[in-house]
């Protein structure tokens, strides 16, 4: 058996995965990131996006993340998300519509304005859930 480290996804309606993993790969602000076991300690910001644990017994199970923080500290990672949904819950087809209307609405909107950060969450969180096949990953 390869070897794991303690692994917790936390959203607000509360734990959502807890156990022990052999990989976690997800996307921070800086782009796709992997922790292994003996990882140093970081922390980071997440963007939305698929986060894949590889499982103790070789399988993995992915969620989609709409953002977030992941830890690592002393040999445990903990993410904590905005909102956590199993990849299989996810229909992309539903999600076109809330892409079109959040480029629609980001479309007549300047930066200055002070709903458009949201705005621009709202379509990214979208895309997650439209383009979920392509931010699936296979694992090695």
């Amino acid at each position: 058996m390869a070897e794991t480290f303690s692994f917790k996804l936390v959203s607000p309606t509360g734990i959502v995965y807890e156990g022990p993993v052999e990989q976690a790969i997800a996307t921070g602000a800086e782009g796709e990131f992997g922790v292994l076991p003996n990882h140093i300690n970081f922390i980071t910001a997440l963007n939305p996006g698929v986060i894949t644990l590889k499982l103790g017994d070789g399988s993995t199970t992915e969620y989609l993340l709409t953002g977030g923080l992941a830890e690592v500290k002393e040999g445990v990672m903990t993410v904590l998300a905005s909102e956590a949904i199993p990849v299989a819950a996810v229909d992309p087809v539903a999600a076109a519509p809330q892409v079109q209307a959040a480029e629609e609405k980001l479309k007549y909107m300047s930066f200055y304005d002070p709903g458009y950060q949201e705005a621009e969450e709202t379509l990214r969180i979208a895309r997650a859930r439209a383009e979920i096949g392509n931010l699936r990953r296979v694992l090695h």
